[in-house]
């Protein structure tokens, strides 16, 4: 009876208890101390690596600064020198338009196509324009960010067809004539105007009539639209009359199309 309750107690023979005991505690002992091993070096390789990274970039630092630099010096006169074409452009241009008028002007039918001439460069921004108008001063919200507050190229465009839709004869975006071949796009967080890239605020010049052009203005979905912008995201803008206003003439614009008139 004892043989049976002890085989019932103890139903495995005690060996087996201390093999099992002693397999785990011997054979872990070299995973582990290996595992150690090939941790430590795979952290030493780890820092070796973030040091090298660390060091060229450190080394790196100076002659990317000094190519930055250069590259800004290029750019800026790059600028003045394409402001410098701009002005002799303009200078000729206006000695060809007065030997074209001294020329025309000899007969009744040249005075008359001197005028046609005229108004169709100031219709196309071939030419400054000077006259009484609303000048508009927009800026972005005082705190913006990249998601409210900020204004858009959509929201310039929505300004200026404002104008144009409430009698504008001739606009200007921070010196640049708006023709219709003028393009208002997004470039990055930039707006640019004819590609020129712009910063804000905008002052946008609009020669016209003054008695009429605010009332229609704000009636106009250009004025509501940002109208919109300053009631809902604190966008700032100003607008006042002007007695007299110089809208510049389009520096960019060229001749594209000609043909021989007169008798052949």
């Amino acid at each position: 009876m004892s043989l049976l309750n002890n085989l019932m107690a103890h139903p495995l023979d005690e060996g087996y208890a201390v093999a099992a005991r002693s397999r785990p505690s011997q054979g872990n002992r070299p995973n582990r101390s290996r595992h150690r091993i090939l941790l430590v070096i795979a952290l030493a390789v780890l820092g070796f690596l973030l040091a090298v990274a660390a060091s060229q970039n450190y080394r790196s630092a100076p002659e990317a600064e000094k190519q930055r630099k250069e590259l800004i010096t290029r750019i800026n006169q790059a600028d003045a020198r394409l402001t410098e074409l701009r002005g002799q452009q303009t200078k000729l241009a206006d000695e060809v338009r007065g030997l074209q008028a001294g020329g025309l002007s000899n007969t009744s039918e040249g005075a008359a196509l001197q005028q046609q001439l005229d108004d169709l460069e100031l219709q196309t921004g071939a030419i400054a324009a000077t006259g009484p108008g609303l000048k508009a001063v927009i800026d972005d919200a005082k705190d913006s960010d990249d998601k409210e507050g900020r204004l858009l190229d959509v929201d310039l465009q929505q300004l200026v067809n404002g104008l144009w839709t409430a009698g504008a004869e001739a606009i200007s975006v921070n010196g640049h004539r708006l023709t219709s071949l003028t393009a208002i796009r997004g470039a990055g967080s930039a707006i640019t105007v004819d590609y020129s890239s712009l910063t804000p605020p905008y002052t946008v010049l609009a020669i016209g009539d003054t008695a009429t052009m605010p009332a229609r203005f704000a009636q106009s979905s250009g004025g509501q639209w940002v109208q919109y912008l300053v009631s809902n995201f604190d966008v700032r803008m100003t607008i006042t009359t002007e007695d007299s206003l110089l809208v510049p003439a389009d520096a960019t614009i060229a001749l594209r199309y000609a043909k021989v008139g007169g008798p052949k």
